[in-house]
């Protein structure tokens, strides 16, 4: 049986758990008060609350229930419930209220959580849950269901945030990083490569939406704890159940799936699983015009409660089987990925003070890739590429709180890598074409590499926190032994501040030093790289304010800069980046600067209109550049100026969205055909690489939803248009051909047209 049949064996098993491990309905114990938040945040209501204002196990009062007869409204009966134990819920926006002790005479501690706490002082910092779509910036964001465009998928949800550049991938750019530089995880894990169709563009990520409680998004300045990369952190948090169980069928024109969360009534389990199969290849216009891109993951943990902790045994496992192209095309590509991931954790509280997490992880991907190019008189060739990586780590974190305004944290992560690269590639570029770009007429490789590292890493911190003043210093050593290649260790302290001018405004400040050492899977094999490079070096400085007003108006701008002193080459394609066989074609060439910069200044809003309307909106100039000595030359992702607003409106079963983005154009090549010369045919002469930008992007995206409550459960329905204008927006130029005697045949190629996605969801719940 393989582990995808495995999956779909356990998702099974914990949907049939969720109808009978809930135990006798005439046994069941009395609500508890998280449940009923737990069930509130299901009917669109988000709820913020503390683990010690709301212990997971605070019973609700007798009689009080989440269908409560005296208040069938569950708003009500939670709040009758929460007076009981002398707390109140405080709205703070549409549809958001926090859990806060009610004003009594006994002084009450502040209605904030220790997670918020230890998270409040970091810049750069944005978090997208399940409230609404313009949340608290810097502590919650916007509701990733309600995002224009996102289309199934919750990490395009992030392009609402600022300092993002997106492009028909899923996976963003931050702040100028390379998209690689970014590091990801999951329920704690750190994710390699977790998107579908790579080397493809990345179109989608592997995390189905059900299975994504919360996104962190670090851009910069983030704690110590996240390692590995230079760029920015994602943090993908996974939902949990206060009691019973929600099953879940969902169905589009992009995915299809199923999922179950649940809470065992006389067993201390949780469970979460679920199962998601592309649909795009099923239909036939795709298929005649794209190929088949066929994808599917499945993702689950159970954890089992315990008096000082919780046990937490997880996977994630991918499978991508893609046919690109149709016949007659100039590029054809196929591909085979599979990626897995097993993971065990202990969370385990000793005190009030001291609490730790140790988690193992196992995980292995193959890679399988052949295609070929045939672009007459430019160029004809093939590749065949096979990758695979395994990789064991161990991590440990833990935090003592030696008092109510200081606490330390420290912990080490271990890991052993190995990889197995077959390269091979033969490509004829026409010898005009090929000096043009200056490249080689005949390019042939082949390359055998089988790389292994193991790294060590050791973080600690110290946070302070006075009246009106927090600060957190701290410091990370990364080590990496490169299997015969060599060692390599970096020092990385980091700095964070924050000073309260008063209970709505705050400064914060952020600098510190972020280093990346070569992962094994990111070996440059096309170009025969044998030895690692060293780490890349960044330092980042950050300074910002935000203030909050009383009508809930949020804002925030934010001053950055990220230098990096040390850059790894990398690879870009000059005219098309949209290439599907990048390495075969005649644009590509090998960048290696000296240092790199990225900088700029962003505005953020977020505000409630009224009861049922809220809006946001960013504004952000940067530039991120490659430094070469004799002049800086900009990355190809710098959009020097971005702004988006987006509106929401809210009411009873219906809800609508639109939302409005717009970037000044990406750098391109500029370039001049030549006329051709007798039976010769024409050729390129290229400018100044990324001198000219292309024409400014624009979008705008519309949603809406509909939602049934049903006798057993509710339907929602949803209708999702990207670029409901339909506009032209041209993104890169695609060498055709070239036939004798003809001049060189050369097309504009744009980003993606009008999209429209028709969704159906049906959930069903015992509480």
């Amino acid at each position: 049986m393989t582990h995808q049949l495995a999956g779909s064996f356990v998702l099974v098993a914990l949907l049939t758990l969720s109808q009978f491990a809930a135990g006798a309905e005439s046994a069941k114990s009395p609500p508890t008060i998280e449940s009923m938040l737990q069930d509130l945040k299901s009917r669109g209501i988000d709820v913020i609350y503390s683990s010690s204002l709301v212990p997971p196990d605070l019973a609700a009062p007798e009689g009080v229930t989440h269908s409560d007869p005296l208040n069938p409204d569950p708003l009500m009966a939670a709040r009758r419930a929460l007076a009981h134990h002398g707390l109140e819920l405080r709205q703070i926006g549409p549809d958001r209220f926090v859990v806060a002790k009610a004003p009594e005479p006994a002084p009450a501690a502040p209605a904030q959580d220790e997670e918020m706490r230890e998270i409040s002082v970091y810049a750069s910092r944005f978090a997208i849950d399940s409230g609404s779509l313009v949340g608290l910036l810097s502590m919650q964001g916007p509701e990733i269901d309600s995002i224009p465009g996102a289309h199934d998928d919750a990490m395009r949800a992030l392009k609402v945030l600022p300092g993002m550049a997106t492009n028909v991938s899923a996976r963003p750019y931050i702040r100028g990083s390379l998209s690689e530089d970014v590091l990801v995880r999951y329920d704690g894990i750190t994710l390699l490569d977790p998107f579908h169709l790579k080397n493809f563009q990345n179109l989608f990520s592997a995390i189905d939406p059900a299975a994504v409680d919360g996104i962190e998004v670090f851009s910069g300045g983030f704690p110590v704890n996240y390692g590995t990369r230079s760029g920015g952190v994602i943090n993908i948090s996974a939902p949990s159940a206060g009691t019973g169980y929600e099953n879940r069928v969902a169905a589009s024109l992009i995915s299809a799936g199923v999922s179950s969360t649940g809470t065992a009534d006389n067993l201390p389990l949780e469970w979460f699983g679920a199962i998601r199969r592309s649909t795009l290849d099923l239909f036939e216009p795709v298929r005649n015009s794209v190929g088949k891109p066929q994808f599917s993951d499945t993702l689950g943990r159970l954890r089992w409660k315990t008096e000082k902790g919780a046990w937490t045994a997880g996977w994630l496992s991918l499978d991508d089987q893609l046919a690109l192209g149709v016949a007659g095309d100039a590029e054809l590509a196929h591909a085979r990925y599979r990626d897995e991931y097993f993971w065990l954790a202990r969370d385990h509280r000793f005190n009030g003070a001291l609490k730790t997490r140790v988690a193992a992880v196992i995980s292995a991907a193959e890679r399988h890739r052949t295609g070929t190019v045939n672009i007459p008189g430019v160029a004809n060739g093939m590749l065949e590429e096979s990758r695979e990586f395994q990789r064991v780590e161990v991590t440990n974190d833990w935090t003592y709180s030696s008092s109510e305004s200081s606490s330390y944290s420290f912990g080490a992560e271990v890991s052993l890598s190995s990889a197995e690269y077959d390269h091979a590639r033969d490509v004829t570029i026409s010898p005009d074409i090929a000096a043009a770009f200056g490249r080689v007429p005949t390019d042939t490789v082949r390359h055998v590499v089988d790389p292994e590292v193991a790294y060590l890493s050791l973080y600690a911190a110290h946070r302070r926190k006075w009246a009106n003043f927090e600060a957190e210093f701290g410091v990370r050593l990364d080590a990496q032994d490169y299997e015969g290649f060599g060692e390599h260790a970096q020092l990385s302290p980091r700095l964070n501040l924050r000073y309260d001018l008063s209970d709505r405004t705050r400064f914060y400040a952020s600098a510190g030093r972020f280093t990346q050492a070569q992962h094994v899977e990111e070996w440059r094999v096309e170009e025969g790289q044998v030895s690692s490079d060293s780490a890349q070096a960044a330092n980042h400085s950050i300074l910002g304010v935000a203030h909050e007003s009383e009508a809930d108006v949020k804002w925030s701008l934010e001053a950055y800069r990220k230098r990096w002193t040390r850059v790894a080459p990398y690879f870009d394609n000059m005219l098309n980046p949209l290439s599907l066989l990048p390495e075969l074609a005649p644009d590509r060439i090998r960048v290696e600067p000296n240092a790199s910069e990225a900088s700029g200044l962003e505005f953020n809003v977020r505000a409630p209109l009224r009861e049922n309307l809220s809006a946001l909106g960013s504004l952000s100039w940067s530039t991120v550049a490659d430094d070469f000595g004799d002049g800086d030359v900009p990355r190809s992702w710098d959009q020097s100026l971005a702004a988006t607003a987006g509106i929401t409106w809210k009411v009873s079963q219906l809800s609508l969205s639109a939302l409005a983005g717009w970037h000044r154009g990406w750098p391109r090549t500029p370039y001049q055909l030549t006329m051709p010369i007798g039976v010769a045919p024409g050729t390129i002469v290229l400018g100044d690489r990324n001198s000219r930008r292309w024409s400014n992007y624009y979008t705008f995206d519309l949603r809406g939803s509909w939602n049934w409550p049903m006798r057993r459960g509710e339907l929602t329905t949803t209708l999702e248009i990207t670029n409901s204008t339909d506009r032209a927006n041209p993104c890169c130029a695609s060498l055709e051909g070239a036939f004798a005697g003809q001049p060189l045949l050369v097309s504009t190629n744009n980003w993606l047209p009008l999209f429209a996605n028709l969704g159906f969801v049906y959930r069903w719940r015992r509480e």
